[in-house]
Order: C-alpha cells, then sequence, then structure tokens
C-alpha cells in the first residue's frame, strides 16, 4: 500500500517524543515525511530511514516553526510529493505517531496519535492550553481514526467530544532488557520528570522533607533529572529547606546510556504526576527489573495496580514515607515488586505494540 508517515512534527534534541520515534518507527512500512538536517522536507524509503531526529534548522522561521510543532504550516506538502512522485489524493494512508493530520490532505485517511490531553487540565502555559482547546480539534476532525495511548486517555478524547468509534487504544511499548536488575543497588529513588504543572515536582520535595526527617537511617539519594529543574527557583529554594539537602540532586539532562545505569542503580523509581497520558519512565524503569513508587492517579492505577507501591498526590508526605520504609527493609517486597514489574513489561512490549499498530495500517488496504 501507498503509507506515508508524517514525522514532521519531530524536533531536534533527546525527549519522550524522540525516544517514541526511535523505538517504534524501525519495522514499520511507509515512507517517512520529515524535516532533513538542512530544514527542508525530505522523503525516506523505510529501509534507508536512520532514527536520528533533524537537527534545529538554521533559517528562522522554520526554526520557529519546529519548535512550536507547526513545520507543515511552512511548507507546500502536496507539491513536496508530487515532487517525488505520489499523488497525494492517492495516499491509501497517512499515520502519524504524533497528533497531528497533515491538514492539506484532506482526502487521504489519516492515522494519529493522541498521547494525552494534559494541557487542558494542567497547562504549562496559556498557549499550550490555547492550541489543544481550539486547535488539535481541527486535527481531530481530520483523522479517520486516532490511536490513544491508554485507556485513560481514551476516555479524555470521549470527554472531549471525539467519538468513541473512531479510537483505538495502544499502550506504548518496551525494549526489555536482557539482564534485569535482581536484587537493590542502592538506597537511591530516581525521578524523571521536566519541571512541568503536571510533574508535581513541588509536592514531591515535599514529601520527601518528611522522609528524610522521619527515616534518619535512610542514606540515599533522590535525583531529579529533567529538562528545566536544575535551574528552577522553587526548586532550588525548596532544596535548601530540606533537613539534608545534599541528599537531592537536580539534573537537566543525562545521555540515554547515562540516565539507563543511574536506573539500574536505583532502589525505585518515583513518579508523583498529577495528570499523565502514560507515564513512559515507569514501564521503562520495570523493563530493568526496578520497583516503582507511583501517585495515585488514573493511568497508574490503570497500568500498575499489583506492581507498584502507590501514594495519594494530596498527602502530606506520611504515606510517600512509610511506602519507602517498606521498600527499605522488605527485599522480598523489592523482589515481588521488580517480578511483577517484569512481567507487566513483558506484556507491553514494543513488538506487541508494532504489531497491533500494523494491524491498524493494514486495515486500510
Amino acid at each position: 500500500m501507498t503509507l506515508l508517515i508524517n514525522l514532521l512534527p519531530w524536533q531536534a534534541g533527546y525527549s519522550g517524543f524522540d525516544s517514541y520515534v526511535q523505538r517504534l518507527i524501525p519495522g514499520l512500512p511507509g515512507t517517512r515525511l520529515q524535516l532533513s538536517n538542512f530544514g527542508t522536507a525530505t522523503l525516506v524509503t523505510s529501509e534507508l530511514w536512520l532514527p536520528e531526529a533533524p537537527q534545529l534548522p538554521s533559517g528562522r522561521l522554520m526554526h520557529f516553526l519546529q519548535r512550536n510543532g507547526l513545520v507543515q504550516h511552512g511548507l507546500r506538502i502536496k507539491t513536496i510529493l508530487r515532487n517525488a512522485g505520489f499523488i497525494p489524493d492517492q495516499l491509501q494512508l497517512i499515520y502519524s505517531p504524533f497528533f497531528d493530520a497533515l491538514l492539506s490532505c484532506t482526502k487521504v485517511p489519516q492515522l494519529i496519535t493522541c498521547h494525552d490531553l494534559t494541557p487542558l487540565t494542567y497547562p504549562n502555559s496559556r498557549r499550550a492550553w490555547l492550541k489543544y482547546r481550539f486547535w488539535q480539534p481541527r486535527h481531530l476532525a481530520l483523522a479517520t481514526q486516532t490511536i490513544a495511548i491508554s485507556r485513560h486517555v481514551a476516555n479524555q478524547l470521549i470527554n472531549f467530544g471525539y467519538p468513541h468509534d473512531r479510537i483505538v487504544v495502544v499502550p506504548n511499548g518496551i525494549c526489555i532488557s536482557t539482564s534485569p536488575v535482581r536484587s537493590p543497588q542502592s538506597e537511591d529513588l530516581l525521578v524523571v520528570a521536566r519541571h512541568d504543572v503536571n510533574k508535581n515536582l513541588r509536592g514531591l520535595i515535599q514529601a520527601l522533607a518528611i522522609a528524610q526527617a522521619r527515616l534518619p537511617h535512610w542514606h540515599g539519594v533522590m535525583r531529579i533529572v529533567g529538562r528545566g529543574v536544575a535551574s528552577a527557583p522553587d526548586l532550588n529554594a525548596l532544596r535548601q529547606s530540606l533537613p539534608k539537602p545534599d541528599r537531592l540532586l537536580l539534573i537537566n539532562g543525562l545521555k540515554p546510556a547515562q540516565l539507563k545505569e543511574v536506573i539500574r542503580n536505583s532502589l525505585a523509581l518515583i513518579s508523583a504526576s498529577l495528570e499523565e497520558g502514560f507515564d513512559y519512565p515507569v514501564i521503562e524503569a520495570k523493563s530493568e527489573g526496578i520497583p516503582t513508587l507511583l501517585s495515585e492517579i488514573a493511568v497508574h492505577n490503570e497500568f500498575h495496580l499489583g506492581s507498584s507501591l502507590f501514594f495519594p498526590v494530596d498527602n502530606d508526605g506520611l504515606i510517600f514515607t512509610s511506602q519507602l520504609s517498606r521498600l527499605l527493609s522488605d527485599n522480598s517486597l523489592w523482589t515481588d515488586l521488580s517480578e511483577a514489574g517484569l512481567d507487566l513489561a513483558k506484556s507491553l512490549s514494543i513488538e506487541v505494540q508494532r504489531n497491533e499498530i500494523r494491524r491498524l495500517i493494514d486495515q486500510f488496504n
């Protein structure tokens, strides 16, 4: 079939969406439409495509459009396709791993992916809220079918007014470690989160203060790794108010190999989020055999009941402290969570995700 994969929203720089494309797109058929490293649109066959995000364009306009997820509006999509030998309106399907339809290809079936609608409830800016409230409906209206990465996101779409019969749930997939961790390597905790409103980092640091005060025998550190955390004045002020401020490390980012090493050497991964569409770092930790301690939110309950410990997001830190104390003192609990997490990760393999997306693509033949 004539399948076009829309990768125009793919941006330079390591991010969750970057890793999503890199693990998902290999193995899928179809010609890839994306920016080249020179800031021009290019079409790449599946055989020649490499999972390397394009550089930021040097041109001011295209640089601005890429940073704001608007690349398609700086290009003549149909002209680009015709010049490459495609008849735009005769494409059988356009698939996007992003929440983007090609708005100029109105006559072609389109399959797009909704990762979450978090900006409607926990926006980081008014611009983000406006985009999701008034602009994303245009993409949804053009989509023939929309992939939701969890039942929670599917429910968000339905509440947003999107027809339920055009939604299919395909959870994110993970590559399983060939040598998962079998015992705790330290007492350290890891958080992988940008300094966004929904990540609840301030609330987590306040809970950490309770844990440090009530668990004097705990000698581990908490590392928070994510864009903007190291330079955030509010997080640094909270850090200085901790009983043991040197036991909290704020890190703006790590390379994938470094992050994997930190995950494997942690007692547990923590997510205190108020809202998530899937929360990939949680399943990433489980694929390495690392237990997780999670906030009680819808998507965490959907996937992780029975394989994680939980704490309420509106608690004063006492339950978080109690759950951490259990992990520190009970090796059998750590082992049980590790094994249950691995079983969950195996059921959510990247192969399962790819096969389901291939099935959805094939239905348009």
